[in-house]
């Protein structure tokens, strides 16, 4: 069995863990949840909520043919409520990509971001590609009441990568912390910080000594589920000699539709521009995802 097919059925079997958590609590009498509600909760990244979604990337402007590079995001998430008035939230996401250009430098592989190192020299620059790459998982613990939200956990990168220029070749891991703070109706603030090191794999890679900080802000429009987002995915390589900052700056749009029985579908749609980055990373990128959530 492929590393790929092992971590598909350990993030499969989270996303159900989550399911079967979302079922349970729907056996309980339940106060109707609204658009407006749903669209909080997306924004909160210390919600209790299980959801699937797929998100789509086109990084523009990739080397100095300014070519077009594609991923696909796989993301689940749920969680699993505690005795204590918290709960364990976990997430797993897959990255499948479809790439006109890899850099002959190294891109740094971020949690939650896009990018993947490759060997210097060793790849050639222009090539027409598929693949997946490699796959986070990450849980920590939350609690669920207030408006001001401080968790903690920790992240895994697993190398699931098809080819060795969509990921690292390296098995890492690293502490994660989450915080939030929600104003019902009106915003929420928050995001997540993860750092992780590579501590196996092939020696002939170059190890992970990576930060992220992912912010974001989210500002709701109206009470049928319209939100605006400013957010980042900003990532600092600790071992780069040059260029260690990647900074895009995203704004988003996004609209909970109405929901299917008890399943609510948000869509959003979002563009990145990078203030800082490496000399061949894309300058910027258009995004669209769908969410299927079970509040």
């Amino acid at each position: 069995m492929t590393r790929q097919t092992i971590v598909a059925c350990l993030a499969g079997a989270l996303v159900l863990g989550g399911l079967s958590a979302a079922m349970a609590k729907d056996k309980e009498p339940a106060h109707k949840v609204t658009a407006q509600e749903v669209a909080e909760m997306l924004a909160d990244p210390s919600a209790t909520i299980t959801y699937l979604n797929a998100a789509y990337r086109g990084y523009q402007n990739v080397g100095p043919e300014n070519d077009m590079n594609q991923e696909l995001r796989l993301n689940g998430a749920g969680f699993l409520k505690l005795p204590d008035n918290s709960s364990i939230f976990y997430r797993a996401y897959l990255p499948l990509y479809a790439t006109e250009v890899v850099p002959p430098y190294e891109l740094p592989t971020r949690p939650g971001g896009s990018g993947a190192v490759v060997d210097r020299l060793e790849n050639p620059f222009r090539f027409d590609n598929e693949g997946c790459g490699d796959t986070l998982l990450s849980a920590y613990w939350v609690p669920t009441a207030g408006t001001l939200i401080l968790g903690y956990g920790a992240a895994m990168m697993v190398p699931t990568a098809s080819e060795k220029y969509y990921g690292t070749e390296k098995w890492s891991a690293g502490p994660t912390l989450v915080a939030a703070k929600k104003v019902p109706g009106k915003y929420t603030v928050g995001g997540l910080l993860t750092h992780v090191w590579s501590f196996a794999g092939k020696d002939s890679r170059d190890g992970i000594n990576m930060t992220t900080i992912q912010p974001a802000g989210t500002l709701f429009l109206n009470k049928k589920g319209t939100s605006l987002t400013v957010g980042s995915e900003t990532t600092f390589n600790w071992d780069a000699e040059d260029d260690a900052w990647q900074v895009p700056v995203t704004v988003g749009l996004g609209q909970i539709l109405p929901p299917i029985g008890k399943q609510f579908i948000g869509v959003a749609v979002a563009g990145s521009y990078y203030i800082e980055k490496p000399g061949m990373v894309q300058d910027w990128d258009v995004r669209a995802v769908v969410s299927v959530v079970f509040p």
